[in-house]
Parts: structure tokens; sequence; C-alpha cells
């Protein structure tokens, strides 16, 4: 298989204390990994590190390919009169390199099919604040896809959006690795719905417990978590 990320033994501490500690796995193109764990586990700085915004104390990341699409948590926090357009927003995907070129024709064709493929191509003359907190995850990966990614990573992405709209996104996200072959990594608080869209499952507190099958997260590490709590109950 076709590797696109590998992680080796990464370690991240914040004032001195361990937030990461010896983290290494591999990730193949064409996936779609799921990261799972508590709050103040290190989902959030692994992620950070992966993209290259942070710098790991010890280890290293190497990633093939510079076609990286990264949506952080709380990124479709907008007031309702922020003064920007959805497709203002889609164009910044367009506008990586050199950052302050003009957008030509070629950039709006791919803007419109990107806001296409999320189903938000009506929407693009309104603000970002006037759509609701799935539409606005919806304008995001179009974001990301009008930079045509080959790695897409999300942080949390479902946080404040119901039920309906995370099956949406879920789907969404299935589609962009079936139909264009985007290799995913997506933090997630919600284990049940997160193991069911997911090819492999990652349990992060600190260290890496477990990666691999969803299934087989259920057998080896969930049940025997909630044992363990049951028992010590008694």
């Amino acid at each position: 298989m076709d590797k696109i990320l590998e992680v080796k033994g990464v370690y991240f501490s914040y004032n001195g204390e361990d937030v990461l500690e010896g983290i290494s796995f591999e990730l193949y193109r064409d996936e779609i990994l799921g990261i799972i764990g508590p709050n103040g586990s290190g989902k959030s700085t692994l992620l950070k590190i992966i993209t290259g915004i942070l710098k790991p104390k010890a280890g290293e990341v190497r990633i093939y390919t510079n076609r990286i699409g990264y949506i952080p948590q709380k990124a479709t926090s907008f007031e309702r009169n922020f003064p920007a357009t959805v497709e203002e927003i889609v164009s910044l995907g367009r506008l990586k390199t050199p950052i302050y070129r003009r957008l030509n024709k070629e950039d709006y064709r791919i803007i419109d099919s990107a806001l296409e493929r999320v189903g938000m191509l009506v929407y693009k003359k309104k603000r970002i604040g006037e759509l609701s907190g799935g539409q606005q995850q919806r304008v995001f990966i179009a974001r990301a896809i009008a930079g045509n990614p080959e790695l897409l990573v999300l942080d949390e992405p479902t946080t404040g959006i119901d039920i309906n709209a995370q099956t949406q996104f879920y789907n969404l996200l299935g589609e962009l690795n079936r139909d264009m072959g985007i290799t995913i990594i997506i933090v997630s608080h919600d284990v049940s719905t997160v193991a069911s869209e997911v090819k492999r499952l990652a349990y992060l507190d600190k260290r890496l417990h477990f990666i691999g099958k969803p299934q087989e997260f259920y057998k080896k590490v969930l049940w025997p978590l909630e044992i363990e709590e049951l028992l010590g109950k008694e």
C-alpha cells in the first residue's frame, strides 16, 4: 500500500507536561482514519503537529504530499454579520500560493465546482454567518476541496451540529474519499458515529493505545474499559 503519512516516536509537551508520548503510526492513501480519546488526550495537538503548525519535542512526521487541507476546531464559529460571503471563504483555498495573486476564470470555475460538490453552490453569495453550523462546515470542506488536497485533516468537525447534519456530513466525507481519492483524518468525540464511518480507528490518550479496525476496538478496548469501570465501582 502507498503511504501518505508516517508518524514516528512523536513527543510533545505544554509547560513541561507531556501531552503526547511516543506516538507512532502510518496512514495509507485512500484511508479514512478516525482519532478518538478523552478531552485533553492530545488529539488536536497531534493534528497540529501533522499539519506543521506545531513542532514535536521529539520524533518526526513525514508527509508524502504537499496538498493538505486542514479544518481546525470551531472553524465555523461566525457571527451572523461576519463580512465574508461563502464564495469569498472558499476562494481562500485557491490563494495559498502566491497569497496575493488575483483570482482568474479557472479559479472561479474550481470554486463553483467545489461548492456544487458539497451542495452549497446556491448559497455562494450569502454571508457565511447566515448559514447553519452544518452548512458552514460544508463551506469549509469546499474551501479545502478548492485547494485540490490529497490529505484532509478535520478536528471535531461535527461539534454543535444536529444529528441529521452529522449524518449528511459523514456521507459527504465518504463521497470525497471514494470519488476523489482524498485521504482523511478526522478527530471526533462521538465514538459510535465515527467508528461506523472510518476504515481505521485510533484511541489516543497521551499514548496511542489502539489503532486498527473499528470492530477490533470494540472487542479489545471499549469492552475491557467498561468492565474496568464497573470493577472500580465495587
